[in-house]
């Protein structure tokens, strides 16, 4: 048996796959649908807290790094690599591990597109499109004016938020991602005891 089938087949689940190249191509779609349709400017949805204003970010999230696409499309290539080599080790029993994993793999991979395609044979200039606005007013009166990041919340695309909830589960303990695979020999119950 090879390392990744101990650890459980991560690459050959059909689920993992599914939601991951699911959530990608909604992401490529939205982007694409916003970018060629929208009209300029801002277009509201539901009333001012949501709406849909089409930007083009060359940096990374919260607008950081507006110089960096280069050193950004790197990071973002590592990254899905990284998450595959993570998928591959996770336990069959790991169900929300790999689906936060799907998450975090199909927000980089959807960004990823974006940056590649100041290289590649698909149009763009290599930015990340977003386009969507949230914006919930002003801090409610108990709540510190400069500790309220909703007011407009940066405009992001779905691939963001994709890695915005994968991290909030990893954050908040709801899902674990294992690094290591089993041992040879052993299996999960077997590792958690020694």
């Amino acid at each position: 048996m090879t390392p990744l089938d101990r650890a459980g087949h991560g690459l050959r689940r059909p689920g993992f796959w599914l939601l991951a190249l699911g959530l990608l191509a909604a992401d490529l779609w939205t982007k694409s649908w916003a970018h060629a349709y929208a009209a300029t400017g801002e277009q509201p949805v539901f009333g001012a807290w949501f709406s849909i204003q089409k930007v083009f970010n060359p940096g990374g999230v919260f607008g950081l790094g507006q110089s960096m696409t280069l050193p950004l499309t790197l990071l973002r290539a590592a990254a899905v690599i990284f998450i595959l080599w993570l998928v591959a080790r996770q336990p069959r029993d790991n169900r929300l591990g790999v689906f936060t994993l799907a998450l975090l793999l199909a927000g980089a991979a959807g960004n990823l597109y974006d940056n590649l395609s100041a290289w590649a044979p698909w149009p763009g200039n290599g930015h990340v499109r977003d386009f969507l606005k949230v914006d919930l007013g002003a801090a409610p009166s108990f709540w510190p004016e400069r500790l309220w990041p909703f007011h407009p919340w940066p405009i992001f695309n779905l691939a963001d938020a994709c890695i915005v909830v994968g991290f909030l589960l990893l954050l908040t303990g709801l899902a674990r991602v294992r690094i290591r695979g089993h041992a040879p020999g052993s299996s999960p119950a077997e590792e958690r005891r020694s």
